[in-house]
């Protein structure tokens, strides 16, 4: 059950709950701050799993994946579009609706573009530089031997940016307003990018099917999961939580909460909270998991992708198949 602006049946008078505020951010569909704590999860949580998996390479790959990318998800659509705007001041352009329309678009694509066509390959050349200068070491003590086999070749940059046709500006104002507003709906279009990116750019199709795994099943955690365990945890648990317009008001008019505004406040705070780490918690440990149970399935390795012996042992099954 939610308290709302009908319902308030205790009386007047108590102090509104310092949790008022911090709740809000829940509630607000723009707010960073949830999807900020999922990411620092999601992030060390990956990197974990990925160290104790594929060691120090595949550790590196996803903390630099999960870190860049979280950054360009929470502030680099709005980051672009801010320097547009000081752009268009600077040569007086004129801010019209289609401006506004092709701003948002562009900052959309250019960010997705980056984290799905050109992370991975900055992430692929990382991965290949501490690959080499591992195996460099190796030599060193071995003056003998031929060089090692397990070095990786550089690998040449395809292009991986395609021409984007303009956008019809008519009736796009209203939908560019709506990602503005709404960063829950930048996430999902720039994600939908990411996971077509990150398949291209896959180094074999045993790579993309986990990663495709991956980032299709983080979706709902990211975009549902924390509403759908607090209406089920209130409805289980008959739990009263607080409406968002009954939250509104009262951050307005703090002298008409009730106790059992406060008691629903409190009570909500603690759902989002518990339910915004579970999701971080899936995110960032359940996936990876179920990821490598994946890898193990499909390939019968415990190797990072990059490896020379994983690529060279898969280019033979695939002759075998």
């Amino acid at each position: 059950m939610r308290i709302t602006n009908n319902n308030n049946t205790n009386f007047k008078g108590a102090n509104l709950s310092k949790l008022a505020s911090p709740l809000s951010v829940f509630y607000d569909k723009n707010s960073i701050i949830p999807t900020l704590i999922i990411e620092t999860g999601v992030t060390l949580g990956r990197t974990y799993e990925a160290n104790k998996k594929g060691g120090k390479k595949e550790a590196v790959e996803r903390f630099v994946e999960q870190g860049v990318s979280a950054g360009v998800w929470l502030f680099g659509v709005q980051a672009i579009r801010k320097v547009t705007e000081l752009y268009a001041d600077l040569f007086k352009i004129p801010k019209t609706e289609n401006f506004k329309a092709l701003n948002m678009f562009s900052s959309l694509a250019i960010a997705t573009g980056f984290i799905g066509f050109v992370l991975p390959k900055i992430n692929h050349f990382i991965s290949k530089k501490i690959m080499d200068s591992s195996s460099k070491k190796n030599e060193k003590t071995k003056q003998k031997e031929s060089k090692s086999d397990s070095l990786i070749r550089n690998k040449s940059f395809d292009e991986f940016s395609k021409k984007n046709k303009t956008p019809s500006f008519t009736s796009l104002y209203t939908c560019a307003q709506a990602f503005e507003q709404n960063s829950v709906l930048r996430l999902l279009v720039t994600d939908t990018g990411v996971i077509a990116g990150r398949f291209k750019n896959g180094r074999n199709k045993y790579e993309r099917i986990e990663g495709l795994f991956r980032d299709i099943a983080s979706i709902y955690f990211y975009l549902r999961a924390t509403n759908d365990f607090v209406n089920l945890a209130g409805k289980i648990g008959k739990i009263e939580t607080i409406d968002k317009e009954r939250l509104k008001e009262l951050l307005k008019k703090p002298d008409l909460a009730t106790n059992s505004d406060n008691k629903a406040i409190r009570a909500s705070f603690a759902l989002y909270s518990i339910g915004t780490l579970l999701s971080a918690f899936a995110l960032g440990i359940l996936i990876p998991k179920v990821q490598y149970f994946i890898r193990n399935k499909l390939t019968n390795k415990d190797q990072f992708p990059g490896d020379e012996g994983y690529k060279v042992d898969l280019k033979q099954e695939d002759k075998h198949n």
